[in-house]
């Protein structure tokens, strides 16, 4: 029977975790609250060398063990440990490692977050480094699609960095996205007692269930965004959703020589000449793709050994100087600058000027005029019974083939460009900047138009593709365009 003190210091560790969580975190919605949902799972897939075998243990329940690789699913806000064995290099050995899980996916249009798992790569290396007496720390982040490293990678094998033991991890996690698990690997064995996880904390291979966690959750967890006062919370579309198309920063156009500027990374524009031989721009509509990508940050903490030598003899001791200066310049500095002006002019479009009789009526013989300006001289001309034909803009639709999509997926991208006036228009250029993570599919290009098709590089990484359309462009009539990008 639990006795009245335990009963209170339990009550008080829930009272505290709650006031936290409140003072920290968004509470989640109305809906979910009166449902009693919970945040989704974070998926981890364990890959490691050839043979390694991952064990769980819960409880009573008998020990499981799965080969890597294997996914398992982990509540936010609970940590997992397991053991690591079947290391080639160290057959009789076992690794301990634990995981923390700080926050999930949320996703939508019926997306699944098991269908987007976070790879946990377990290198020999590794393994070589701690049996050195070395800690390592992996911190997986979902990258911010914005400031994506410009590096190919696959949903197996994420992109790594590797951060000096005397700077923390954990910011240069927040400088790269949304920290979601960490991951802390050390010489350090753990009997079966201390390996037990907490029921309703982890989904294993094979099942489809998970029951209510038992307890409340004791890891910091950012399922729930940060409030900011003033901006609000912070979007989860933010770190999942890659936006292409469109025209974002500064807007395009051309500049005295004639020449393009202003074209971005995820930019998509069209230029062309209209009938009156005016040099056009049309801009594509904005899609929005749901791919996240997820980097490891890396740092390894090492042992200091301290090594004192006494034998016997006189000992002799020296003074030096009394004060040791020292002066140590400035290892990072960050400023931001802001514009600090911006103007316009603007002038009038035209000036519209109305002449002629404005009321006249006739009342029993009584005639009453009113006039705004008296008419002097006036010609006329009989209007077509067909109203004259006018240019009208070039219309850019652009869609991918899917919205949802992995690292190393191929994504169809078709771009129709529709004469929308009743001219025909020429020299249809097409130009679409392709952001960092999208890398163009040589030999993709196919147009239903006779057109020159030529690459070279952006500034974001990747490639600028442009279709040059000679020809002209009937009114109503459409061209496509389409094309593939592999997922990095």
């Amino acid at each position: 029977m639990v006795s009245r003190a335990a009963h209170l210091a339990w009550l008080l560790v829930l009272l505290g975790w709650s006031a936290a969580a409140r003072a920290q975190y968004l509470p989640p919605s109305a809906q979910t609250a009166s449902s009693g949902q919970m945040p989704p799972l974070l998926y981890v897939k364990l890959t490691g060398p050839k043979g390694m075998q991952v064990t769980f243990v819960r409880g009573a329940s008998p020990d499981q063990t799965f080969a890597a690789p294997c996914t398992i699913g982990i509540r936010p806000g609970y940590s997992v440990r397991m053991a690591i064995t079947g290391i080639a290099d160290y057959p009789n050995a076992a690794f301990f490692p634990t995981l923390e899980v700080r926050g999930s996916l949320f996703l939508a249009n019926q997306m699944r977050s098991a269908e987007f798992p976070a790879a946990l790569v377990f290198r020999a290396e590794d393994f070589t480094r701690v049996k050195a007496d070395t800690a390592i720390k992996k911190i997986i982040v979902l990258e911010r699609p914005d400031s994506a490293v410009p590096v190919a990678t696959s949903t197996d094998d994420p992109f790594e960095i590797a951060v000096p033991a005397n700077r923390d991890p954990l910011r240069e996690a927040r400088e790269r996205g949304q920290p979601l698990l960490v991951m802390h690997l050390g010489e350090r064995q753990f009997t079966r007692d201390e390996l037990v996880n907490a029921p309703g904390t982890i989904l294993l291979p094979g099942e489809n269930v998970l029951c209510a966690p038992a307890l409340p959750p004791w890891v910091e967890w950012h399922c729930f965004p940060v409030i900011d006062p003033r901006a609000g919370p912070i979007s989860p579309a933010e770190f999942m959703c890659v936006p292409d198309g469109g025209d974002v920063g500064l807007p395009a156009g051309f500049d005295r020589q004639g020449k393009l500027r202003g074209l971005d990374p995820s930019d998509t524009v069209a230029e062309y000449f209209d009938s009156l031989g005016r040099r056009r721009l049309a801009v594509s509509n904005r899609v929005c793709l749901c791919i996240p990508r997820f980097i490891v940050v890396m740092t390894e903490t090492a042992i200091a050994n301290q090594v004192a030598l006494m034998g016997p003899g006189a000992i002799k001791s020296g003074s030096g100087p009394g004060d040791i200066k020292s002066a140590q310049p400035t290892l990072e500095h960050h400023q931001k600058l802001q514009l600090e002006h911006v103007g316009s002019n603007q002038r009038a479009s035209g000036t519209l000027q109305t002449l002629g009789t404005s009321v006249t009526g006739r009342i029993d013989n009584l005639v009453v005029a009113s006039t705004i300006h008296g008419v002097q001289s006036m010609d006329a001309a009989c209007l077509p019974s067909i109203p004259e034909s006018k240019d009208g803009p070039l219309l850019i639709i652009k869609w991918p083939d899917r919205y949802g999509a992995l690292v190393g997926d191929i994504v169809t991208f078709t771009l129709k460009y529709t004469n929308s006036g009743g001219r025909p228009i020429t020299n249809i250029v097409v130009s679409d900047s392709l952001t960092t993570r999208f890398e163009y599919v040589p030999g993709t290009s196919k147009t239903d138009r006779e057109a020159i098709f030529t690459t070279q590089p952006n500034e974001a990484g990747s490639q600028v593709l442009r279709w040059e359309i000679p020809g002209s462009l009937q009114p109503r009539e459409s061209g496509i365009v389409t094309f593939q990008v592999r997922v990095r």
